[in-house]
């Protein structure tokens, strides 16, 4: 996931926004954010096709 090597390089506090239009994204994210020791900050979004993510660095 492309998402987790942007989140490595981020500080602590931001927010990544992860777009994506897999339907296995739905768990995935959150999942792999959450084992990797990341927030979710909001239920994912689904508008149209896509899916909506934020992703927060706690540490």
């Amino acid at each position: 996931m492309y998402a987790l090597d942007a989140l490595k390089t981020m500080k602590i506090g931001e927010v990544l926004q992860v777009i994506a239009d897999c339907p296995q994204s739905f768990r995935s994210v959150p999942e792999e954010a959450v084992k990797h020791g990341y927030q979710l900050i909001t239920e994912p979004k689904k508008i149209g096709q896509d899916i909506y993510f934020y992703i927060k660095v706690v540490k």
